[in-house]
């Protein structure tokens, strides 16, 4: 009776062992979507990075080339006509009070997307690694998720090393409570992972603590996209738009002495530029939605762990909420293709 029970027993557990196998194998391709869509986020950031800050710096060459009275320098003074009949004047100012008619303008070609975007998606990528976990406790409700608590804990340190962006003041045309709002939640993010990461290896203390705190998260996600949104519509598209009318200003002011293909040129030129300064806000819009996205998939993963759910309700919401992760990590990707 006893040899039939030790035959029996293995193919009791065989089951047992195959669904366990298989759990993991849905938890490491997850956790190795997760991580590579992160990759491929922050290298298409990095070329999008590379190429608005060219067009900044042609921008700003166009503006000071337009006309003899600029120099080379940052901020730029200007004087813009305040009356139709202003008569026509030097574009830069170098001290002296504007001329009749015109008022004093100072133009900075604006901060970097670098250093405007570059902390706000590592905040995302340190937010997908903290999804990551959920999901995996929500798999697989007793397993160590120590290596994804340990990724976001260290990213969300890395943050600190973005003095403005934690401080909530390098977005200086935002309104200063969300900037105060962004430099608070930030704070208590960094700190909430860190004691995550002290917890990382008991899963209930970690699910009791996203449960009673996890909602800081929220509050840094919403204040990131409302800021990201408000640059967008103004900042994201500055440097275009004084490229073109820089360029515009070049084409009035020697259309006379153009050839027909110089104008031809410049002209197409000014169209680009000017098409250019739309994408600026579309591209921070996109970041904007992939941060609502991952806001979205974290707070339901928080809710599934709050909730009373069924095995198979608890992975359909981890895999559900993975999959709005890589989502999002993917909108930014297509940063890097053109519009």
């Amino acid at each position: 009776m006893r040899r039939c029970a030790s035959a029996v027993l293995p193919l009791m557990l065989a089951p047992l062992l195959l669904a366990g196998c298989a759990t993991n194998a849905i938890r490491l391709e997850a956790a190795g979507t997760v991580q590579a869509r992160s990759r491929e986020a922050v290298t298409a950031t990095a070329g999008y990075f590379d190429s608005i800050e060219q067009r900044r710096r042609e921008a700003a060459a166009a503006l000071v080339a337009s006309d003899p009275s600029c120099l080379p320098a940052t901020p730029l003074r200007i004087q813009v006509p305040i009356t139709p009949s202003a008569p026509a004047a030097p574009l830069c100012l170098s001290g002296e009070a504007p001329s009749p008619g015109y008022t004093a303008f100072e133009i900075d070609i604006g901060s970097s997307p670098r250093a405007v975007l570059e902390p706000r998606i590592a905040l995302i990528a340190a937010i997908s690694d903290y999804a990551d976990a959920l999901a995996a406790i929500l798999d697989a409700p007793k397993t160590d998720v120590s290596a994804e608590i340990t990724a976001f804990a260290d990213q969300a340190d890395r943050l600190a090393r973005f003095a403005d962006f934690v401080a909530g003041t390098d977005l200086p045309n935002v309104n200063a409570a969300v900037a105060n709002e962004q430099g608070q939640s930030l704070v208590a993010l960094i700190a909430f992972a860190d004691e995550l990461a002290r917890e990382a290896r008991q899963t209930l203390d970690v699910r009791a603590l996203v449960i009673e705190r996890g909602a800081v998260v929220d509050r840094a996600l919403a204040s990131l996209s409302a800021q990201v949104r408000t640059w967008g519509r103004g900042a994201a598209r500055n440097a275009d738009d004084l490229y073109g009318n820089a360029l515009f200003r070049t084409y009035i002011r020697n259309r006379a002495s153009l050839s027909a293909d110089q104008r031809e040129q410049l002209a197409g030129r000014v169209f680009a530029a000017r098409e250019a300064a739309k994408d600026g806000p579309a591209r921070a819009a996109q970041v904007a939605d992939a941060i609502d996205l991952a806001a979205k998939a974290q707070a339901s993963l928080r809710d599934a762990l709050v909730g009373r759910l069924t095995p198979a309700q608890r992975r359909a919401a981890a895999r559900l909420n993975i999959d709005r992760i890589t989502r999002a990590l993917g909108l930014i990707a297509s940063l890097a293709s053109p519009a």
